[in-house]
């Protein structure tokens, strides 16, 4: 036999595998078989006495009745699950037998019902019902938009939850091979976030059985199984599918070892009837969840795939109205005297994204439209014949396997093609390139064994470390949506033309008069504004008159700037000179440093009318109402945008305004609303603070009118603290609260701390110090069971970590004696508290 024989035999026996009827259990807890119809005990865990007090040769072949007492089988015949019931598993109440405290379970086993036992002494007590924690969890993916906000919600929430090391959304290809999608990875382990994992890492009959049951755990990776006794007359293979101690298989085990995993949890996802994937979440150390956790999770996976369902309807939806819009879309973007074939060949284009292919041909009326990538020059007179010659329409994902003469014509650089007919002489083509990217699979996906010739079984990979691995021949398959938008391309085309024509011959006479009206509306709109505006917190006519003056000068400036070249986009450097420039005649008060861009032409009086505000503030009440006064501007490019970090020092001291007036109001709507930024004002003793975020969309690192002198950088010091330094501060929370240590996670990710490691418990503080020594703790005084985390406090700090304390109990929950100057915030925690504290210790 050589080495493929090898393989496939390897692999047929791992699909053969009998992973339903193990044979054996996970040593944590014991379990009973029952027949349904005569109550006889069929089958018992070995270790059925460890666990119940029971003695397994004492319990075969018996009657449920005759081998326990009177109350606990009362309880057990109540929760026997016969085929009618169509019920695979329930939870039963707490029962103790010959002075054992135990959770007890029933799991659908064919015509038996198997009881599971396991001691309650392994349940760690939880700080939250499980009530609550499920009501929190529901709310949290409440309203999320898109996959990557729910997968990235759901992986944090359950790590918190469940304290599990590694928490993934692995979602499996219709190949059957794994990617993960997100993940929440505790300091330490290794991420495997956009890996893949090959299909026979998980067998089809695993998946099967994953279709069926909700969640399944492994408590232990290495501990030894437990096997199933049969009474006399039964085999061993009793069905253990729904069974939370269902044994594990030896490969999988292996696997897991590798893998540096010593336990797991694995929640399967389930939508459209067909498994979509699953969130599997590894531990380091030996782990039974709690049943309550498992009810929460198993409730919670319902939800998650109900969110999921409804973000793919929503996707699929929105890909079909998408064909509709095209038509309307087109219309619009009509102008002039444009011939048919412009829409033509917008509506090609449009189509092509709507299909998301890389290339898209256009027979109609001898005229050939081409978008994107084509055939080329050579080659496109033969496709145009192959299309022309297809009465019915052909599509496939895989195309030089499918149909080697059109991959042939059309060249070896597609191998995803869709033709549609439409009529005699007219069709419509979509092409998607060979996909010959590289995948990163988590290890080299080829198959090893262990043994030789008939008695070969595969051997799990000992390295995950990323493999690179060049796939070719494929492009991504065509979905049932495109195959419905293709169909009706003949009718949006016809329609797209008809309504273009008709109104092209009032479109332009309407866009003059409407653009026109538009700019008219603008003007006096924003003059309407300053003048009611202007006049509060004024003292007098004359004030009144200088501060409407100054506000139309700086709209007036800045639209100067944007009208002088209105290709150009306009200098933001130049606008804070401009603004700047009355207060550095004699001497330089206010210093601008950092890199300067350009701001789109029609934001810009909205921002430098903003900066106006600020300007005068700083003039009238801030640093620059004052002789010895300064103000630092600071502009820091990165690649999400401009961050404006404005800081004012030496003026008077600084008291949080008590109420907004229409500069402050100007400020907080217009920078998110009509800029599309964010402005985040402080209010420090020291001086006024303000950080002015401008998106890429507003921005242009490109040509732009305004001062020619190069950008300053400054100096290292010279900059305002920003949140982009706090991106690599490592940071512990000690909360026993689930839902407040979700909302303080909240308020530290506000202030740019990123690398937060979560614990409950001092145990869990002192493991996860252990593992890395983060670099700032935040620490809630009061623990569940009256401890404190002071412990914990006094580690960090021998350590030279930075802290700070939360509590509800005030300034005294902290001993000065103890811990003196303790850095203490209040519940709940808020971003300026938080801000304030961080400004003190310098990070």
């Amino acid at each position: 036999m050589d080495q493929t024989d090898s393989i496939a035999s390897a692999l047929e026996k791992c699909a053969s595998e009998p992973v339903r009827i193990p044979g054996s259990i996970q040593p944590h807890g014991a379990l009973i078989a029952v027949d349904n119809e005569n109550l006889s005990v069929t089958h018992v865990s070995d270790n059925l006495f460890d666990v119940t007090g029971l003695v397994p040769t004492q319990a075969l072949g018996r009657n449920l009745y005759d081998v326990f007492p009177k109350g606990t089988r009362h309880q057990l015949v109540n929760n026997l699950l016969p085929d009618f019931l169509n019920q695979e598993t329930r939870l039963i109440e707490n029962m103790t037998l010959n002075g054992n405290a135990l959770l007890a379970g029933a799991a659908a086993a064919g015509q038996a019902t198997v009881f599971e036992f396991e001691p309650i002494s392994l349940q760690r007590s939880a700080t939250n019902s499980a009530i609550s924690q499920l009501a929190f969890m529901t709310t949290q993916l409440q309203g999320v938009g898109d996959k990557t906000q729910l997968f990235d919600k759901s992986v944090r929430l359950l790590q918190m939850l469940t304290g599990y090391k590694r928490v993934m959304v692995y979602a499996f290809d219709q190949d059957g091979n794994g990617n993960i999608q997100a993940e929440a990875v505790s300091s330490g382990m290794e991420s495997f976030l956009g890996l893949n994992f090959p299909a026979w890492d998980i067998p089809a009959q695993a998946r099967e059985i994953m279709m069926q049951i909700p969640f399944r755990y492994i408590a232990d990776v290495a501990a030894a199984p437990v096997q199933i006794l049969a009474a006399e007359g039964y085999g061993t293979d009793l069905d253990l599918t729904n069974a939370h101690l269902r044994g594990v298989s030896p490969v999988h085990m292996r696997y897991l070892k590798n893998m540096e995993t010593a336990s797991t949890f694995t929640l399967n996802v389930v939508v459209g009837g067909k498994l979509w994937g699953m969130i599997s979440m590894h531990h380091t150390k030996p782990k039974v969840p709690d049943q309550a956790i498992r009810e929460v999770c198993r409730n919670f996976v319902r939800l998650f795939e109900l969110s999921l369902d409804n973000i793919i309807q929503r996707e699929r939806l929105q890909r079909l109205h998408e064909a509709a819009r095209v038509t309307t879309e087109l219309t619009t973007q009509a102008s002039g005297n444009a011939p048919p074939s412009f829409f033509n060949q917008t509506l090609l284009d449009r189509l092509r994204q709507t299909m998301n292919s890389d290339g898209a041909v256009l027979v109609k009326d001898g005229v050939t439209l081409c978008s994107g990538k084509a055939p080329g020059t050579a080659a496109l007179p033969a496709f145009i014949e192959f299309g022309l010659g297809l009465s019915d329409g052909f599509h496939s994902h895989r195309l030089a396997h499918d149909h080697p003469e059109g991959s042939a014509i059309v060249g070896s650089a597609f191998a995803g093609l869709h033709i549609t007919p439409m009529r005699e002489g007219c069709f419509i083509a979509f092409l998607r390139s060979d996909r010959e990217q590289v995948t990163t699979w988590a290890g080299a996906p080829e198959k090893t064994l262990i043994g030789t010739g008939a008695d070969a079984r595969l051997n799990p990979r000992g390295s995950f470390a990323a493999y690179k691995e060049t796939v070719k021949g494929t492009s991504a398959p065509w979905t049932d949506e495109e195959h419905q938008i293709a169909s009706d391309v003949w009718a949006i085309l016809v329609a797209s033309e008809r309504q273009a024509l008709i109104q092209q011959t009032t479109r332009q006479q309407k866009l003059v008069i409407d653009e026109l009206n538009h700019r008219v509306r603008n003007i006096l709109t924003m003059i309407r504004s300053l003048t009611r505006q202007s006049r509060s917190n004024v003292d007098s006519i004359d004030d009144y008159v200088e501060t409407l003056e100054a506000r139309i000068e700086a709209v007036a400036t800045a639209h100067s700037l944007a009208v002088e070249k209105p290709e150009a986009f306009v200098s933001l450097r130049a606008i804070f000179e401009v603004e700047s420039k009355a207060h550095n005649i004699r001497i330089r008060r206010v210093e601008l440093f950092g890199e300067d861009v350009g701001i789109r032409p029609d934001v810009a009086p909205v921002l430098a009318l903003a900066v106006h505000e600020l300007v005068t503030n700083a003039a009238k009440y801030g640093s620059l109402s004052e002789a010895t006064g300064t103000l630092s501007v600071a502009f820091i490019k990165d690649q999400d945008g401009m961050t404006i970090e404005w800081c004012e020092r030496d003026g008077p001291s600084v008291e949080v305004p008590e109420k907004e007036g229409f500069g402050s109001t100007l400020l907080m709507k217009a920078v998110p609303n009509e800029i599309g930024g964010t402005i985040d004002i402080r209010y420090p003793v020291e001086g006024l603070e303000a950080s002015i975020f401008l998106p890429n969309a507003v921005l242009s690192g490109a040509r732009f009118i305004g001062t020619a002198a190069p950008p300053v950088v400054p100096e290292k010091g010279d900059l305002p603290p920003t949140q982009n330094a706090r991106r690599e501060v490592r940071c512990l929370l000690v909360e026993d609260s689930f839902v407040v240590s979700m909302d303080t996670v909240r308020v530290m990710n506000e202030v740019g701390l990123e690398q937060i490691q979560t614990a409950m418990t001092i145990g869990e503080a002192m493991t996860s110090i252990d593992a890395g020594l983060p670099d700032f703790a935040v620490l809630d005084v009061n623990l569940s069971a009256g401890q404190t985390s002071l412990p914990v406090a006094r580690h960090l700090l021998e350590r030279g970590v930075t802290i700070v304390f939360v509590t509800g109990y005030g300034s005294d929950a902290v001993p000065n004696d103890i811990i003196p100057d303790a850095n203490i915030l209040r519940k709940p925690l808020q971003r300026s508290d938080l801000e304030e504290a961080l400004r003190k210790v310098k990070l």
